[in-house]
């Protein structure tokens, strides 16, 4: 028998870290994220005298649409008698913070649910979910404006284990940042519920700068270096995707295509995928 999973990693648009268990305990967590068609596939083949399992991803090593959650939904999705999409990714999420990795729930619900997505998070940290219906027309014009430069890997888990503690070390900085980071996600909310795209860029922006403050570490001169290029090559805004310190530049540009034609380094072009976790057999 074998058994086949594939599930999409994805982008987030703002509210990073709010999904954190700390964070949206005290503050609530409020993320907006998309789910792309870059994806982990995975496979189960039940032979006579062995089981294989195998899984792997078309994404560079630590790009920052978190992989690694994927794969725990993959790996899931390919061992287990799941009730639900739902209740898959809270398994995923308590094996990766069984762990002791510093992350969130965004990339385990990305997977299952694919599309636009915004997630809230209350102070027991349970997510409530609200997919963002575009209409059409400008769906296609946000993807067609939309691409990602990988920059190398980075190890998300520290930076976010020194903003964790930092705001639980109750530093009036980091906490007066992510009260302004949630007002910007809701923000980025109503704006993409009303197709403004210039509001949606404004928030993406806004959304970086706010990062930034968080930790040093969560920029570096080569980031800086890529978001200045395209910013004087036509690209209207850039933010780091995941934690930061690397792995890969969401760019919004009206001029992709043109634009894209003048790195010289990896891209990675996607689209929307809506489906989310897909398993079948054969």
């Amino acid at each position: 028998m074998k058994i086949y999973a594939r599930a999409p990693v994805r982008v987030d648009f703002a509210g990073g870290s709010t999904d954190i268990g700390p964070i949206s305990k005290k503050l609530g967590g409020y993320v907006i994220n998309a789910a792309i068609n870059h994806y982990v596939d995975g496979s189960l083949i039940k032979l006579p005298n062995k089981t294989v399992l195998e899984y792997h991803s078309d994404l560079p090593t630590s790009s920052g649409l978190g992989t690694s959650g994927v794969m725990n939904v993959v790996w899931l999705a390919l061992t287990t008698r799941f009730k639900d999409k739902h209740e898959l990714a809270e398994w995923a999420y308590a094996i990766e913070n069984a762990t002791k990795v510093v992350g969130g729930k965004q990339d385990q619900y990305a997977a299952v649910l694919g599309g636009i997505n915004f997630l809230k998070f209350d102070n027991s940290h349970r997510v409530t979910i609200e997919r963002i219906k575009l209409r059409n027309n400008v769906l296609r014009k946000l993807e067609s404006r939309l691409f990602l430069d990988y920059t190398g890997p980075r190890m998300s888990s520290d930076i976010n284990d020194s903003i964790v503690r930092n705001f639980m070390n109750k530093r009036k900085k980091t906490i007066d940042v992510f009260k302004e980071i949630i007002q910007n996600v809701k923000k980025m909310k109503t704006g993409l519920s009303k197709g403004d795209l210039d509001c949606f860029a404004g928030c993406l922006n806004k959304e970086w700068t706010l990062r930034k403050k968080l930790h040093p570490n969560v920029t570096t001169k080569k980031i800086e270096e890529r978001i200045k290029f395209a910013m004087n090559n036509g690209a209207s805004a850039a933010k780091v995707c995941g934690a930061g310190g690397g792995g890969s530049i969401l760019f919004y540009a009206e001029n992709k295509k043109e634009l894209m034609r003048k790195f010289s380094n990896k891209l990675i072009p996607f689209k929307f995928d809506m489906e989310g976790l897909r398993v079948w057999k054969k």
